[in-house]
């Protein structure tokens, strides 16, 4: 019986150790907040350092990508929208967001706050200090004017 019992548990070791191994084929990507390299959102703008963002995974022409977004104090985000969902989480400040229906006028999102847009929603947003936040486009990217093209 313990012979039997022993067989079984190294058998499931075994398996619990190969399923494991299976999981931990990628390495673990480090990226110092510090060693970003930051770009303007729209370069040109008449002051392109007044938003900046720096991918640090992710190619967004051909997949997900993952971001930090900087903008200082007063800067505002005009009406537009994307062909992919969007995952946002703030790191530093505040954002004012808004969206086309009413149901998120004006809300506010604090450090530590989650935001999830859905594809082709018209969104706009503010920064009344400088914020910081993450953000997961969860397919290609765009930014489309909502002024020019609607969803």
């Amino acid at each position: 019986m313990r012979t039997r019992m022993a067989v079984a548990l190294a058998g499931v070791t075994l398996s619990v150790a190969v399923s494991g191994a299976a999981f931990s084929q990628g390495q673990m990507q480090i990226v110092p907040i510090g060693k970003l390299d930051w770009a303007a959102c729209d370069p040109n703008a008449a002051q392109p350092d007044a938003c900046q963002f720096a991918y640090f995974r992710g190619d967004p022409t051909k997949e997900p990508s993952y971001r930090m977004i900087r903008a200082k104090a007063g800067f505002s985000f005009p009406p537009h929208w994307h062909i992919s969902d969007e995952h946002l989480v703030m790191t530093k400040g505040t954002l004012k967001i808004a969206a086309e229906g009413g149901q998120e006028q004006d809300s506010i999102l604090k450090v530590g706050d989650y935001l999830f847009i859905p594809a082709r929603r018209v969104h706009w947003g503010s920064c009344p200090e400088e914020c910081v936040f993450y953000l997961n486009v969860n397919g290609t990217d765009s930014y489309i004017d909502a002024k020019t093209q609607r969803p």
